[in-house]
């Protein structure tokens, strides 16, 4: 590629959040009509750099150049102005507004006659936009009568389409971040029909987890791990093993996950079990059980049905079928208030969207799962008093940086924050814990703390389930690890303190082919000697 074909460049970009590094001295190019892939683990850096490049945050070294000119772009929007555009992970869509004043949302002036909003033309051109990026869809109607999917196509549009459409620039930048996350199998569809459309009217960076979409549509990848880039590969040469092992392989530090307070479990007393656990779509006859002290690992890729176990197991998605078992009670089909009384705690994997009120006190989001057995009188009277004590006891524990118990959530920190929910099933003493990416978007200080309360909650008999997407924290912390693929377990690997398999290893594990993607036919879990996978 020519200095004459790289729209943008990124030269040495470093970022700091106070002492952790989070991006060191990236540099890569995207070039005219490219789609760049980029990939790495969770924590590698990727949403950073997005954030940088859109002008949300400022690099703290190195330069981002446009057209061969260095860009000061003080904001979003103004990033925006200059053709730069992006696709979140999370939807920024406002449902319930028209489809076109979305599409065309902080464009209004440009619709403008005498300070008047011409509807007409803003209709007119959120058409040609729809068309263009072959959709079908009424942009009359309200967006909320649009399906998640289907809203997720809408913005991809938005981002793709409306600075060439709209702002008259001649080759627009799209960064795209998680965006077949949300679609549905006839949306991928569509959305990568979309892309290979539009690459020929600007150039297209692409985050994703699921690196067969990235081999499949990139001309070009970067790898990054621990905020430096590692790698940059031709997808023609390349395929998804040789990408995670590129994701993976750094030193794992036995102190940073307190191996040495794992407990030995052989023997001790089963607190929960699974038999049969089964919802058509994504998850299907999963049998697994946890001891008492035990952390249960369970490990997979983006698609292979972890996540919505864990909220089948503790019964906030009711199986089709099957039954969980608390110690001291039978078998039951998976019902939250009863487990819940039961003893066990779920902790999700996204915290503000599913664990918390943000707008709420500290004190409120740690009662709120035990409010009428620990904050009401007997005649029903809330005990405030006790709530702020309760809250201020976990604040001082878990060293929960607020300003007070009263203080609302959406102060703290995102690890200040994961404590917070942590804190809320402490307080009910759980037995069980199931806890979906418990230091997803933390810092490495915050993540240590929550690992050393592990250790502690295991010490005092408490049995979890750890589902994780981060491969160093499954293997540091779980004394088995089960794999799944397409909605089944596959494999059961130990991971005694003494013996901790290899990264790569689990990666094969995860990546094995030898198991049917869907059920139908019934795979024996195979259990993979810990001495195999020794480091």
């Amino acid at each position: 590629m020519t200095a004459s074909d790289v729209i943008l460049a990124v030269s040495g970009v470093s970022k700091r959040f106070g002492g952790l590094k989070v991006l060191d001295r990236v540099s890569l190019e995207i070039g005219r009509n490219q789609i760049v892939g980029i990939v790495g683990e969770n924590g590698a850096g990727k949403s950073t750099l997005f954030n940088i490049i859109s002008g949300i945050l400022a690099p703290d070294e190195g330069t981002i150049a446009l057209g061969g000119r260095v860009m000061r772009a003080d904001g979003y929007h103004a990033a925006s102005l200059l053709g730069i555009s992006r696709v979140f992970q999370e939807q920024a869509l406002i449902p319930n507004i028209k489809v076109y004043e979305n599409l065309l949302l902080s464009h209004e002036r440009r619709f403008s006659d005498l300070q008047v909003l011409n509807a007409g033309r803003m209709i007119e051109t959120a058409e040609r936009i729809v068309e263009a990026a072959g959709l079908d869809i009424d942009v009359r109607r309200r967006t909320s009568d649009y399906s998640f999917s289907k809203r997720q196509l809408i913005e991809i549009a938005r981002a793709c389409l409306v600075p060439s459409v709209v702002l008259g620039i001649d080759h627009p930048i799209v960064l795209l971040d998680e965006p077949t996350s949300s679609l549905e199998k006839n949306d991928e569809e569509a959305f990568f029909s979309l892309i290979q459309r539009l690459r020929h009217r600007g150039s297209l960076a692409f985050v994703s987890h699921r690196l067969s979409e990235v081999l499949q549509v990139s001309d070009v990848i970067y790898v990054l791990k621990d905020g430096r880039l590692v790698a940059k590969r031709d997808p023609d040469g390349t395929d998804e093993r040789t990408l995670h092992g590129l994701m993976v392989g750094r030193t794992r530090n036995a102190d940073y996950y307190h191996e040495a307070a794992q407990r030995v479990v052989d023997g001790a007393p089963v607190r929960f079990r699974t038999r049969g656990l089964s919802r058509a779509g994504e998850y299907e006859d999963v049998t697994l059980e946890v001891r008492e002290g035990e952390v249960l690992g369970i490990g997979g890729l983006l698609n292979s049905g972890k996540s919505e176990f864990g909220k089948g197991a503790a019964g906030i998605v009711r199986p089709d079928r099957g039954t969980v078992e608390m110690v001291g009670r039978g078998p039951a089909i998976p019902d939250v208030r009863r487990l819940v009384a039961g003893g066990l705690g779920y902790v999700p994997g996204e915290r503000l969207a599913e664990g918390m009120i943000p707008a709420f006190s500290v004190a409120w989001n740690i009662s709120m799962a035990s409010g009428g057995d620990l904050f009401t009188t007997g005649l029903g009277v809330w005990r405030g008093r006790r709530e702020v004590a309760v809250a201020e006891h976990f604040i001082r524990l878990l060293a929960i940086r607020a300003e007070g118990a009263r203080a609302p959530c959406a102060t703290l920190s995102g690890g200040n924050q994961q404590k917070t929910v942590l804190a809320r099933w402490l307080c009910r003493e759980p037995k069980v814990l199931i806890l979906d990416n418990p230091t997803r978007g933390v810092d490495a200080g915050a993540k240590e703390e929550i690992y050393r309360l592990i250790r502690e909650l295991t010490a005092g008999g408490v049995a979890i389930v750890l589902i994780t997407d981060e491969l160093l924290e499954i293997i540091g912390l779980a004394n088995r690890i089960a794999i799944m693929q397409h909605g089944r377990v596959t494999a059961m690997v130990p991971a005694p303190a003494e013996a901790k398999p290899t990264e790569r290893a689990l990666i094969a594990l995860m990546l094995s082919r030898d198991t049917p993607a869907t059920g139908g036919v019934a795979v024996p879990v195979a259990t993979v000697p810990a001495t195999a996978h020794a480091p």
